[in-house]
């Protein structure tokens, strides 16, 4: 019973030990709600748009299930984190289908934006050039299916991506 009890004290003496040692990363971002919510999706639809001239179907690569422009250009943006969109991979008519569906500033409750330099960490590669996160209002029924997104394993509730835009008779590189 002795030993039991000094080794369960031990056991906590270390444990609390090493939680004193980790060491907690705060990753900043900046939060948008309510009045600012208009002015900051008008700035990103205009410059979604504005970008879309950009877009070239020669600069597209398939590597690994994945399409990726060779001069990127777009950031990350993911809706109710279940459905993600780089818009630097689509044509013009899916760019501005996005838009007009999923950027009304009335269906959404609040925009996390993640910075360049901080996106990567918690996005991984798909978010190099920033990351927007995108929390709509409660029951807003939405189609999500623009921009190229095709659903996970085929189910709405799983979410979805728009990552591979492969036409017929472009080249997939396997790694």
């Amino acid at each position: 019973m002795k030993s039991t009890f000094l080794l369960l004290i031990f056991i906590l003496n270390s444990g609390i030990f090493l939680f004193a040692q980790s060491n907690k990363t705060e990753i900043p971002s900046e939060r948008i709600t309510s009045e600012n919510i208009k002015p900051f999706i008008d700035s990103l639809r205009q410059r979604i748009l504005a970008d879309t001239i950009k877009f070239n179907r020669k600069d597209l690569q398939h590597i690994n299930g994945r399409t990726e422009n060779r001069n990127p250009y777009s950031i990350l943006i993911t809706v109710d984190m279940k459905y993600s969109y780089r818009l630097d991979i689509v044509e013009s008519n899916l760019v501005k289908e996005f838009t007009d569906e999923i950027l009304k500033s009335e269906n959404i409750e609040s925009i996390n934006y993640i910075k360049k330099e901080n996106a990567p960490i918690l996005g991984g590669f798909m978010a190099k050039d920033g990351w927007i996160l995108i929390t709509l209002k409660p029951k807003v029924k939405l189609d999500f299916e623009v921009g190229g997104l095709k659903y996970r394993k085929g189910r709405k509730r799983k979410g979805g991506d728009n990552f591979l835009q492969r036409k017929a008779r472009e080249v997939m590189i396997r790694t």
